[in-house]
C-alpha cells in the first residue's frame, strides 16, 4: 500500500494477469538451487535500517501500520496480450499475511484466483481448478511483498534491510533499499527526503517456471484512511512495459467476507432421465 502499499498494493496486478493466462501451464520442474547471496555489510545494513525507518514514518508510523489487517482494491488494468492491449476490471482483497482474492474481468471471461494457507485455485467459466505450486508460491509472495506488510515486520529479526546505492528517477536521486524477509526479496527505490516509495523491483517466476524481472513505478499517491496509497502503477517485465493499473477504490480494514476464500462446490451431476 499490493500489494496495498500494494499501493503499495499494486503489484497485485502484475502477477494477476500472468497467473491467469498461464494457469493452464503444466507445473515446471523444480529449479536448481541458487548459490547463497553474500550477506550485506554492517555499514549497508545500518544505512538500510535508517532508510527503512523513514518509510515507516511516511506510511503513517509503526503503531498505525501495525493495525492494518486487510486491504481491498478495485481498478482498471491495461495489459499487453497476444491479441493486443486489453483493459479489464481487477478487484483484489488481501488479508495479511496469507489470504488473497483477485478477480479479473478479462477478455476470456470473469476469472478469480484464491490463495489461502492451505490451497490455491482458479475459478472461471469452466469451473475451478487448483493452481500450480509455482503460481501459488508467487501469489503468496505477492501478499508478503507489499510495503504495508513488510513495514509491520520492522522489529522482526528475520527482516534484513541494506542500502544499495543511488538511482536517478526523474528529478529525484532515489536511495535503493534491498529487503529480505524469509523467501521474499524486493528492492525499493525511495525518495530519501520523504521516505516515499517511487519504484519497486523484484524477481518473480512465471507460470512456466522462468525467471522474470518485474519493475513497478508508483505514482498518483492519494491519502486513504491516513495512508499514502499509489493510485497508478506502471509495470515492466524484463525491461518492457506491459501493464498499467489505475486504482479507482481502496479500502483498508473494511473487513473481508471469509466466503471469498471458499472453494466453490462442483456442479451436481445431472440425474439421468427416466426411461419408460
Amino acid at each position: 500500500m499490493t500489494s496495498p502499499g500494494k499501493s503499495l498494493l499494486a503489484a497485485a496486478a502484475s502477477i494477476a494477469l500472468s497467473a491467469t493466462l498461464g494457469a493452464q501451464a503444466p507445473a515446471p520442474p523444480a529449479p536448481s538451487p541458487k548459490p547463497a547471496a553474500a550477506a550485506p555489510s554492517a555499514e549497508a545494513q545500518t544505512a538500510g535500517k535508517q532508510l527503512f525507518a523513514k518509510v515507516v514514518v511516511w506510511l503513517g508510523g509503526e503503531q498505525k501500520v501495525a493495525g492494518v489487517k486487510d486491504v481491498q482494491t478495485r481498478g482498471q488494468l491495461t495489459a499487453k496480450t497476444p491479441e493486443g492491449d486489453a483493459t479489464m476490471e481487477v478487484q483484489s482483497a488481501m488479508v495479511f499475511p496469507d489470504r488473497l482474492f483477485q478477480q479479473i474481468d478479462s477478455p476470456y471471461g470473469r476469472i478469480a484466483m484464491i490463495v489461502t494457507p492451505t490451497e490455491a485455485f482458479l475459478f472461471g467459466p469452466n469451473g475451478s481448478q487448483d493452481l500450480p505450486p509455482v503460481v501459488r508460491g508467487e501469489l503468496l509472495k505477492q501478499i508478503q511483498r507489499i510495503p504495508l506488510h513488510l513495514v509491520q515486520k520492522a522489529n522482526d529479526p528475520r527482516l534484513v534491510t541494506a542500502a544499495a546505492g543511488k538511482s536517478k528517477i526523474g528529478a529525484i536521486e532515489a536511495s535503493m533499499l534491498d529487503i529480505r524477509y524469509g523467501e521474499v526479496a524486493v528492492r525499493w527505490y525511495i525518495d530519501p527526503a520523504t521516505g516515499k516509495i517511487l519504484r519497486t523491483e523484484h524477481t518473480t517466476t512465471t507460470p512456466e517456471g522462468k525467471p522474470a524481472q518485474m519493475v513497478s513505478e508508483y505514482s498518483e499517491y492519494k491519502p486513504v484512511d491516513g495512508f499514502p496509497i499509489a493510485h497508478r502503477l506502471d509495470v515492466s517485465t524484463n525491461g518492457e512495459k506491459d501493464q498499467t493499473l489505475v486504482m479507482e477504490e481502496c479500502k483498508i480494514n473494511a473487513g473481508v467476507d471469509p466466503k471469498l476464500f471458499e472453494k466453490p462446490l462442483p456442479a451436481p451431476t445431472p440425474t439421468p432421465a427416466a426411461t419408460n
